[in-house]
């Protein structure tokens, strides 16, 4: 994505992850280490609100469990302490299932991505009603067309999370 970062820093101050799963939410669904863990200093659902009630009813409104964190590396200027910023701060947002907070520069690129992510999976789902219409008409190809439709709703489900069934 291009920098449009305006510096608002909500993505530092509200770090929200999947309770119990050691998921990042914010950037669609990221695996996190220990170590990047150690930076965080989980926030009351108050004290998250107090900082943005509405990102954090973004986060709640796709998972009602998420917890929040606060990253113990910025500064009282705003500015990451860190020398070398971990990947999944350098590199965000990179997926179009990005939650960012209405303030965050980004959220017309990711808008647009998440529509473009949307488009994807329906046009799939209409292929998958294809094959599903050829198996209906007894075509020698059943058992491959069962095998592509496998395969379609397995790229559906990876989004499952963030609502792809109802796209």
């Amino acid at each position: 994505m291009s920098d449009l970062c305006n510096n608002c820093r909500i993505c530092c101050k509200l770090i929200p992850i999947k309770a119990n799963e050691k998921l990042l939410i914010r950037d669609g669904l990221q695996p996190i280490d220990d170590n990047f863990l150690s930076y965080l200093t989980e926030l009351s659902e108050e004290e998250a609100k107090n900082i943005s009630s509405d990102y954090v009813a973004k986060i709640k409104e796709v998972f009602p469990d998420a917890k929040f964190y606060f990253c113990k590396n910025l500064t009282t200027e705003n500015e990451c302490s860190l020398k070398e910023k971990p990947f999944v701060c350098k590199t965000f947002p990179s997926s179009p299932l990005a939650i960012v907070p209405d303030e965050c520069g980004y959220l017309g690129e990711v808008f647009l991505k998440n529509e473009e992510l949307k488009r994807k999976i329906r046009m799939i789902k209409e292929e998958i009603l294809d094959y599903q219409n050829l198996i209906e008409t007894g075509d020698s190809d059943s058992a491959s067309y069962k095998k592509i439709i496998d395969n379609l709703n397995r790229f559906v489900t990876k989004y499952k999370d963030f609502g792809s069934e109802n796209w």
